[in-house]
Parts: C-alpha cells; structure tokens; sequence
C-alpha cells in the first residue's frame, strides 16, 4: 500500500516573520524619513530665495523710481509714534498697491502705534512676505498695545557695529553719511542704532553712497518668529529731537533718543547668524501676552532691541539679500569681521573670502 504525502497549506505568516517585516519596515521609513525632511526643507527654503529675491528686486524698481532706496522707516513727531517700513513703501512694486495705499491712509490719520486707524496695518499678513520654513510665524501671539501684531520674516539692514568704533561722524551732513549710536547703552531695552546701511530710518540711500559696492553690502535678511520684524517701521518711546518737532517737520541729522527699529536691524557683534537670544542673553518685552521669555528678574538685560540677531530656521545659516539684488545663504559660522563688514555701505572694510 502506497501512502500519500498531503502537503500543510500555510494560511499566513507566522509572529517572526510578522515581526522581522514590520522592523524592515521601520529600517526604510527612518532611512527615508530625513531624506524626505531634507527634500522638503530643500523646496521651502528655495521658495523663501525666490520670495527675499523678489523683495530686494522690488527695493531696486523703488530706486530706479525715486533715485534711492526705500528708508528703513518713514519717520514721526508724535512721542510713542510709530513710521511705516520700507516694506510697506515697496508693496506697490510687488503688485500689492492697493494694500500699501491703504496702510498710508490709515497712516495719515493716526501716526501712532497705539492708534486705531493702524490696527488694520499691525494684523496685516502678506504671504509673500513669509519664509514658508517658519510657519509659526503665521500663528505667533505678538501684542503690541492691545493689538495682535502680525510680523514678517524679512528685515532690513540699518547698518554695522563697525560705525560704532570706525570713522562715523555724528551727523549725516558729514562725509560718510552715517551717525553713531543715539544710545551707547547696550544693556537698555531699545540700546543703540547705526546708519551706516542700506536701510535707515528716514534716510534714502542712494547707490553712490554705497562706496563699498552693492553686492558687498547686505541689504536684508532672514529672522525667526520669536525676533520677528513688523510693517511698522520704527518706535519712538521718547521726545522728538527739536528739529524734527518743528512746524516744518524736517528730517533730524542723527537717530531720535529711544528709538526702536521694527523693520531693520543692524549687524552686530552680540551674536552671528542664527544665534539664540534666549540662551544666556535676555531681551525685553512690552506685553506679558506675547510670546517671548520673560526677562528673569535677577538677570540684567544684556541684548537690546536694536541689535537683536538675524537668523532662520535652515539648518546651518540663512538668506541675506545683497544690494545689487542677489541673494546669498550666510553660514552660522561666517568670520565675524566678514559679517560685520556686510552690514556696511561705506566701511572701506575688505571682506574675507
């Protein structure tokens, strides 16, 4: 009698195997998972070249229109005033003047920060002005007042640190056209501003005073949420200088005292791109409803509002747009003397390469 072998039929898989697949699975998707990341991040900060690229190339159209760039700030008279940025002054050169027209009339009748005729301007939130790497930046919780703040990811650059210990006369009429600081105080909440830059306070530049060159001169650049920059271009928290309280208003030939910069900053030596302001250093705040650290109340202020640093959330660096129109990624690790150089229009400084 012959005996017949039934082959088992195997209905499905067993536990190890169920559990070797399943950790094979997790080897691929942690492997793939940065590279994924990585392609992302690669495409968001693309855009946001392409965005500062165009932001810069609108400042251009605003110079060839008007025979010099935008002032980093309009400027005000009234104490607590606040004037518009140079990023509302271009929105007509980014397709958006029936937005930068608005803001202006609503200027007109209450150049205040705290006024409500701006309150439509402090919620205003342009996406092209948002670096699509720091999508906090569309759900941050500013207060200025008793109004939601809006900011942007891009500020101007008002000038160096070098102006401070370099050849800067104290007036504008002098040759260099560039002040010191109004406050050589750095341990304030507003401390010191320079205008030695592209972008200033109620100065327009003109690109024959660039003598450093435009593409060796940095013209704006990237910023995190929690340093944000804003459409209302400057804060005076102190008295008008006599000349500019005048009836004819005109423009005073250094910086007001308490001035604070909201759309431009200066490069400075108190921390290079991308460095933490909260880590061992602390900054002011106006409202306990935003979303900065408290100022520890045993711990001095040692970063002041004026010199806040520049920075992004691309690993390794950020985007700075020069003043010819290009735009170049800047390494955290960039030489502190090449940095401070880029901030300046007329330094004289040799950059290293």
């Amino acid at each position: 009698m012959r005996l017949r072998r039934h082959a088992v039929a195997r209905d499905a898989f067993t536990l190890v195997e169920l559990l070797v697949v399943i950790a094979i699975i997790g080897v691929l998707v942690a492997l793939l998972l940065p590279a994924v990341q990585a392609a992302r991040e690669a495409a968001r900060r693309s855009q946001c070249v392409n965005q500062e690229k165009n932001i810069a190339l609108a400042c251009l159209n605003y110079e060839t229109a008007r025979g010099a760039l935008p002032p980093g700030s309009t400027n005000t008279y009234i104490t607590q005033g606040s004037g518009l940025a140079w990023a509302v002054l271009i929105l007509p050169y980014v397709e958006q003047s029936g937005v930068s027209q608005d803001a202006i009339d609503q200027y007109k009748k209450s150049p205040d920060a705290y006024g409500s005729a701006l309150d439509g301007l402090n919620k205003l939130m342009l996406p092209s002005y948002l670096c699509p790497s720091d999508p906090d930046l569309r759900t941050q919780a500013e207060k200025y007042g008793n109004v939601d703040r809006k900011g942007m990811s891009y500020a101007g650059v008002s000038g160096s640190y070098h102006a401070r210990t370099g050849k800067c006369p104290s007036s504008r009429d002098g040759a260099h056209y560039c002040v010191w600081a109004a406050s050589g105080n750095d341990n304030d909440i507003l401390g010191p501003n320079n205008y030695d830059g592209l972008l200033i306070q109620d100065w327009p530049v003109s690109f024959k005073q660039v003598t450093d060159g435009a593409s060796n001169t940095f013209l704006l650049g990237e910023r995190v949420y929690q340093i944000r920059t804003w459409m209302i271009g400057a804060y005076w928290n102190g008295t008008p200088t006599a000349e500019w309280s005048s009836a004819k208003k005109s423009s005073p030939k250094g910086p007001q005292a308490a001035t604070a910069f909201f759309a431009c900053k200066n490069i400075n030596d108190k921390g290079l791109v991308n460095h933490d302001p909260f880590t061992g250093q602390y900054i002011g705040h106006d409202n306990a409803a935003g979303d900065r650290p408290a100022v520890p109340a045993t711990t001095p202020r040692t970063l002041s509002v004026n010199n806040l640093p520049f920075g992004s959330l691309h690993p390794g660096g950020a985007n700075f747009a020069l003043g010819d129109g290009s735009v170049r990624f800047i390494n955290e690790g960039i030489d502190l003397n090449a940095y401070l150089a880029y901030g300046s229009r007329n330094g004289d400084e040799i950059i290293p390469q």
